[in-house]
């Protein structure tokens, strides 16, 4: 294998093969760097779900209460573990300054137009040779309310998405069961957002890492031990494989990256949000639409063979072990759909979702050593956002005119 490269990528989830995907395009010889199996990732677990409806950043009013709250109940779906670190205080205390309205109206246009714009590019990869199994279902998603509170929750959310021009129904039981009649949960109403949909994550990212291999894309199984500098750039990235040479190096590791561009000077607040799924095989999913179910916080999708039920949210670091209390509400829910003896016998995923303090992705160039990109804070939503940010990392690596404004996802916004 050469040891020159145009652009490493550092991460070989949805997000940098992506980024590789793009870079190909414009005919850039890239070398993909990951320190363990491919797709064992953030996006291999999640809920597949494309969400424009997703439109309100995570760090909006009254979360924060929610999180104290939530604080003692071993089954809420968000948990904040208490810590004394830092880097962590300083990434809940940028949190907090953006639990404002007038953040949320400054994001929701910005989200909107990524996430739209994301979907498009996602439409047409998927309509490629090879992709044919990846299970992309564009039939929307329904935002289900059981209790008034939920139903006024989604009423505000419903109003915003309107607003924002995203194309909604309010729905109430009668023809929200019409629309679902699968459903078995109990339901007052929904918020029906007709241009999300729904894909197998794992099924995608097979298929875009044969895409890109197939394009010419390098591969290689190595950890990034440092980066090796000459001025104000980064000219090579070791490995305990060897040092390789690069005019360009991407940072898409995921909740790694802060770890990785340390040594460049940049304090990047990225936290790791765990999140669990479990994915129950059937011969085919009674559910056809993708569900929010607003009260427990807990997703459905039904995917190819499969229904995968998601959920919650939890803070506390780079701990990976099971907490089965937090899993608890996933497995009931899952009971209610499939048999609990196959429910009984799936594996809880566990994985971590890169959260930025805003709920905005951090993407662009750094200054200090501006041949160095990073691609990470997409949240819960990776597989949403993972094609336009590898569209704007490529343009700005071959000089072209971003697709969109990229100016509010810059890397050092919070410096």
């Amino acid at each position: 294998m050469s040891s020159k490269a145009d652009v490493i990528i550092v991460g070989g989830g949805l997000v940098g093969l992506s980024c590789a995907h793009y870079l190909k395009e414009q005919g850039a010889d890239v070398l993909l760097l990951d320190r363990g199996r491919y797709a064992e990732s953030a996006s291999a677990g999640n809920a597949g779900m494309i969400v424009p409806s997703h439109i309100i950043p995570l760090s909006a009013p009254g979360v924060i209460a929610k999180g104290l709250k939530w604080l003692m109940n071993p089954e809420s779906p968000l948990y904040i573990k208490p810590s004394a670190d830092p880097k962590f205080m300083k990434w809940l205390w940028l949190f907090q300054k953006h639990c404002t309205v007038a953040h949320v109206e400054r994001s929701v246009p910005i989200l909107r137009d990524l996430s739209l714009a994301s979907k498009d590019l996602l439409t047409q990869l998927c309509a490629l040779p090879g992709f044919e199994n990846v299970g992309l279902e564009q039939d929307g998603l329904l935002m289900l309310h059981a209790t008034e509170k939920s139903a006024k929750d989604n009423a505000e959310l419903a109003d915003i998405a309107e607003e924002a021009g995203l194309d909604i129904d309010r729905l109430d039981r009668d023809a929200t069961m019409a629309l679902e009649p699968a459903l078995k949960t109990k339901v007052t109403g929904s918020v029906y957002f007709r241009q999300d949909a729904s894909l197998d994550p794992e099924r995608l990212m097979r298929a875009l890492e044969a895409q890109v291999r197939n394009a010419g894309v390098r591969f290689l199984d190595a950890a990034v031990t440092g980066l090796k500098r000459s001025g104000n750039r980064v000219v090579a990235v070791k490995t305990a494989e060897g040092t390789f040479e690069a005019d360009h190096v991407v940072m898409a590791a995921g909740s790694w990256t802060p770890s990785l561009v340390k040594g460049l000077g940049l304090s990047l607040p990225v936290q790791p949000a765990k999140g669990y799924s479990v994915t129950v095989p059937v011969d085919e999913p009674s559910i056809r639409i993708p569900c929010v179910l607003t009260d427990e916080k807990v997703t459905i999708t039904p995917m190819p063979g499969s229904i995968r039920f998601a959920g919650t949210l939890a803070l506390q670091g780079y701990d990976m072990s099971i907490d089965e209390r937090r899993v608890r509400p996933i497995r009931r829910l899952a009971e209610v759909y499939c048999p609990p003896a196959d429910v009984a016998a799936q594996e809880t995923w566990a994985g971590f979702r890169p959260v930025s303090p805003d709920g905005l992705p951090y993407i662009g160039a750094l200054s200090k050593t501006p041949n160095v990109y990073v691609a990470t804070g997409h949240g819960m939503m990776g597989v949403t956002l993972a094609p336009i940010t590898g569209r704007l990392i490529a343009d700005r690596i071959g000089g072209h005119t971003p697709s969109l404004d990229d100016a509010p996802f810059s890397a050092e916004r919070h410096a």
